[in-house]
């Protein structure tokens, strides 16, 4: 064994009692009090949908659209997920990685700084990229 469990002398009284004693006991003056039997729990009814008495307030700046429930909905701009092309057509996007040169990086965050003071569009990095990876690939014949 090691020197420190051969020689207890060297504890204080309050270790040497927990040792004897073998499990602390608890030092809350209040014990804690545990229910018998809880009682079954009451059901509460599901909550019921009050008509709308009032419509939301209208914002003639977007868009009107039909929701699937017939109701009309305003959109809030193009689906997350999604570029707008030139035709008005959207097209899902997919997220990809690639290792770029730094200098290319910068040109484009430069880029897409300027055209986005100026509210060229699109001025977005990704669809300046895609736009330019987009006339590269027709070029090449693809």
């Amino acid at each position: 064994m090691t020197a420190a469990l051969q020689s207890p002398a060297d504890l204080p009284p309050e270790a040497l009692a927990l040792i004897k004693a073998g499990t602390p006991k608890s030092l809350s003056a209040n014990p804690v009090v545990t229910s018998p039997q809880s009682e079954p729990p009451v059901p509460v009814p599901p909550p019921v949908a009050m008509p709308r008495e009032s419509a939301p307030p209208a914002n003639d700046s977007l868009p009107v659209e039909q929701s699937p429930e017939g109701s009309p909905t305003r959109s809030r701009g193009r689906p997350k997920g999604s570029v707008s092309r030139p035709g008005g057509e959207a097209e899902r996007l997919v997220g990809t990685s690639y290792r770029l040169p730094e200098d290319l990086v910068f040109r484009v965050m430069k880029a897409s700084a300027e055209r986005k003071i100026r509210r060229i569009h699109p001025w977005a990095q990704q669809d300046l990229v895609a736009e330019a990876l987009n006339a590269w690939l027709k070029e090449a014949g693809y």
